[in-house]
């Protein structure tokens, strides 16, 4: 009779790979290290009743991980968390039992979203964040959890703000990230507060305001960060807004410089919240930067490498990337391979949702009537409009 210690390992190995997850990136989103992964699913080392929680809601096992491992009784999940129906002491000073509830609540709003895009969820986890930052305000924190209170409301925050951005509710994503800024610094948590820096110097470039994005990656650069990880990042979010200000060329430069910074992967020394800056995430940056300097072939040569560099699991992503190549597939006059990837788009696109898609795809049709390409292809891009609005 196979016992629980292995019958773990066995479940934890097979819903791992359901997900389209490599042992470093599941370790990564739970916060734990790859060799202890790597032991879990060996059977050398028997899970802790917090380790099988927390894998149970971003592997989303509904309890299948939890029922295998001796003391991990079920708790509140992430999900009741979000939604405002978790059983809270809400008269007691917040403690470090809030502290697990926002944290499961984080990586619960994550795998969502990378399994199944923003759709929905935007406005949940606002509520989760305004929710325990007005009962923070009203009951207070206990003392010695204070800093970590604060943090963990932070990181809630920031995902939230993340969400609305994805969502376009833009005013909504600048406003809570702000807010969750301030919570950041109020903790001491430096490194939430760059991710927030990050978060805000991308939002402004994508709004149009490039002197804005630069300045913000600029500050944190001048910080001095010890992680190299997150000096890339910030060297992205320069290289987006010098060339949403124009200068192609030392945009190009810049994003160069975060690729030698970011080679190697995630160190001891780097924030977990870096694990996204992957090849196909630095293809995607290149591809926009090269369409911006009226690169076209060379924007839809690099969208193409991150279509096919991408790991599966991020289903959200798999349809963002497509819509770029479909927009820059369609600037170069390339109407089948167009028309092939819109196609693959709306096979995925209901199971993603995230509001760029039909925002960009709604820009690209405009585009394709300007350059009169035919008509079976301006359907088939209406047709993955209207799909992706369906989505999001």
């Amino acid at each position: 009779m196979i016992d629980a210690v292995s019958a773990f390992a066995a479940e934890l190995r097979r819903l791992r790979a359901a997900r389209g997850l490599s042992v470093r990136r599941l370790a990564d989103r739970v916060y734990f290290s790859k060799s202890y992964i790597g032991m879990l699913e060996h059977g050398d080392r028997a899970a802790t009743g917090r380790a099988a929680r927390r894998l149970d809601d971003v592997l989303e096992a509904h309890g299948s991980l939890i029922r295998l491992v001796d003391g991990a009784e079920p708790v509140a999940s992430a999900a009741d968390v979000v939604n405002g129906t978790a059983r809270t002491d809400a008269d007691e000073p917040m403690s470090a039992d809030d502290v697990q509830h926002l944290r499961d609540t984080v990586h619960h709003l994550v795998a969502l979203d990378t399994a199944h895009g923003s759709g929905g969820l935007h406005l949940s986890a606002i509520r989760a964040f305004q929710t325990a930052r007005s009962r923070l305000a009203r009951v207070g924190v206990r003392a010695g959890d204070r800093s970590d209170v604060h943090a963990a409301l932070a990181e809630v925050g920031e995902v939230a703000a993340w969400l609305a951005y994805d969502s376009e509710h833009q005013d909504d994503s600048r406003r809570i990230a702000t807010e969750a800024m301030l919570v950041a610094q109020t903790a001491g948590d430096t490194s939430m507060a760059r991710f927030l820096a990050s978060h805000l110097s991308m939002q402004a470039t994508y709004l149009g305001r490039g002197a804005e994005g630069l300045a913000l990656a600029d500050r944190v650069i001048a910080e001095r960060p010890k992680s190299r990880r997150v000096v890339g990042m910030m060297r992205v979010r320069r290289a987006r807004a010098l060339a949403q200000l124009g200068d192609g060329r030392r945009a190009l430069a810049e994003l160069e410089k975060a690729r030698r910074e970011l080679a190697g992967g995630i160190g001891p020394g780097d924030p977990g919240w870096t694990w996204w800056l992957h090849t196909a995430e630095l293809a995607v940056h290149e591809a926009r930067i090269r369409s911006l300097s009226d690169d076209g072939r060379g924007a839809a040569t690099r969208s193409e490498r991150a279509v096919l560099a991408l790991p599966a699991g991020q289903g959200r992503d798999q349809s963002l990337y497509r819509a770029w190549l479909i927009s820059d597939l369609v600037d170069v006059g390339a109407w089948g391979e167009a028309d092939e990837v819109a196609e693959e788009l709306i096979d995925r696109v209901s199971t993603a949702g995230t509001a760029r898609v039909p925002k960009i795809l709604g820009r690209t049709v405009r585009r394709a009537r300007r350059a009169d390409a035919p008509s079976w292809l301006v359907d088939a891009l209406h047709e993955a409009t209207e799909a992706s609005h369906r989505a999001a």
